[in-house]
């Protein structure tokens, strides 16, 4: 088996050379090759870093962490910001060292480019399923979890008061800023596994247990009174998904157009008749 010579260096992605490690430069390229269309289906940091790691590995290197190397790792970090900084390691001189300075930094700087494109398309669905004067879930993720809507939950549909005399007394500025407090106001009255949304309009939704309805609505209408930048109220609807799943939205809607009828600032519950 062949050695490396002086000129090792020159031999083109190509070339067949054998090294005592067993790799050979063009088997190092398919390694690399095989490493970066890996990228093509990463979409967190720590899958860049195990594509990286496996890389490492695979060329004879080892990876150490920044605080524990003793001056033979080289500079180029592939953690991509998970945990502490890891840095590839081989003895100098070795045939695994050439081909991580080889091969390496350019695999690196795909993957960083890699995970900005990912980025950018989790940042395009984020932005498609969250409504931004809010900053809550929009229709279309609130339909999603209706579809997951399980007997024990309760649908909530809640309307502001007389949203319309804000718009049209202060602007729509004004109406903005009374939506974006009220899903604030309403996103900390809910649990982290309840499902909380905009509707659309002045309409927002809430999916929790049936058991939690009431006690809900209550602490959001203590903590609106505080956090309402516009003296303005808000009526409510529950209805309960054990009585019929598939209509749990439209008696929903019903029981809050109910509340308004008897006065608003209130919410009742659905009836047998709000399903059908």
């Amino acid at each position: 088996m062949a050695t490396v010579n002086e000129n090792a260096g020159h031999h083109s992605p190509n070339d067949v050379v054998s090294f005592p490690s067993g790799v050979s430069a063009e088997a190092s390229f398919e390694l690399v090759l095989q490493a970066t269309r890996s990228l093509l289906w990463i979409k967190t940091e720590a899958d860049a870093c195990a594509v990286a790691r496996e890389l490492v590995e695979n060329l004879g290197g080892t990876l150490v962490s920044a605080d524990e190397d003793a001056g033979e790792a080289l500079p180029v970090d592939v953690s991509f910001g998970v945990g502490q900084p890891l840095l590839p390691s081989a003895p100098h001189s070795s045939v695994a060292r050439m081909l991580l300075e080889r091969r390496l930094p350019g695999f690196v700087r795909d993957a960083n480019r890699a995970l900005e494109l990912a980025n950018q398309a989790n940042r395009l669905a984020e932005d498609a399923s969250i409504d931004l004067i809010t900053g809550l879930p929009n229709r279309r993720m609130l339909g999603r979890a209706l579809g997951r809507i399980e007997e024990a939950d309760a649908v909530i549909m809640i309307d502001l008061d007389h949203f319309k005399t804000v718009n049209d007394a202060f602007g729509h500025d004004a109406g903005d800023r009374v939506l974006g407090a009220f899903g604030r106001t309403l996103l900390s009255v809910v649990r982290a596994k309840d499902h909380v949304g905009r509707y659309g309009g002045e309409e927002f939704m809430v999916i929790l247990p049936e058991s939690s309805a009431d006690h809900m609505l209550a602490r959001l209408q203590a903590a609106w009174v505080l956090a309402q930048p516009r003296p303005i109220t808000f009526s409510a609807g529950i209805a309960p998904a054990r009585a019929n799943p598939q209509g749990v939205l439209i008696a929903a809607d019903r029981a809050m157009y109910r509340a308004k009828d008897l006065g608003r600032d209130q919410w009742q519950w659905a009836i047998e008749e709000d399903y059908r």
